[in-house]
């Protein structure tokens, strides 16, 4: 079992990676900021799923893969960025375009989501986790901003109005944080009652 969870670990890793160069080489820039959502999404919501739908062994899975699964985002990620650079245009440029439309630009929030992925991809392997110990675990609640800011890129590119079914997305994920902190359990065994 742990060979199998071992070779899956490194199929996502290596894979991600191999395919996000692929689409980055063919710009395929929306195809890849696509990717970077979903896994994202993936991963803030696989701990708060896992804990209210304990017997549902597929979040047990996603668990254990979890830290690849947000590699492979973040692979995406920089893919996104990457294939929007062409001859002529260096990545700084392209930074600084995003950070002169302010806030009510999608490119602005684009820009902050890329700057928090990249310590929280460096910070995820076992040597920074028993190199920062707690501080690791307080690093890693960037996600928070980092997927907030990422569904703001991605929702103001169709305007004010398409934020609507993000911050939907977004309400759902806080809720079910809330619920799983109470211990609110779904399709959890019923315990055994006393026999009188």
């Amino acid at each position: 079992m742990n060979s199998n969870l071992s070779k899956l670990k490194n199929l996502i890793f290596y894979g991600s990676l191999l395919i996000s160069v692929y689409l980055a080489l063919t710009h395929q820039t929306r195809l890849l900021g696509t990717m970077a959502l979903y896994l994202l999404t993936l991963v803030i919501f696989t701990k708060p799923l896992a804990r209210l739908f304990p017997t549902l062994g597929i979040f047990k899975i996603l668990l254990t893969i979890r830290r690849e699964t947000g590699q492979a985002s973040a692979f995406a990620a920089f893919g996104h960025v990457a294939s929007q650079v062409f001859p002529g245009l260096s990545v700084f440029n392209l930074l600084g375009f995003a950070l002169a439309g302010g806030p009510s630009s999608f490119q602005f929030w684009g820009f902050w989501a890329f700057v928090l992925i990249i310590p929280l991809f460096l910070t995820s392997n076992d040597f920074s986790t028993h190199l920062l110990k707690r501080n690791w675990f307080h690093l890693h609640k960037l996600i928070h901003p980092l997927y907030i800011f990422a569904m703001l890129h991605v929702g103001l590119q169709k305007g004010y109005l398409g934020l609507v079914k993000y911050v939907i997305v977004l309400l759902i994920l806080y809720l079910a944080r809330a619920l799983a902190a109470r211990g609110v359990k779904f399709f959890a065994p019923s315990p055994p009652q006393p026999v009188i």
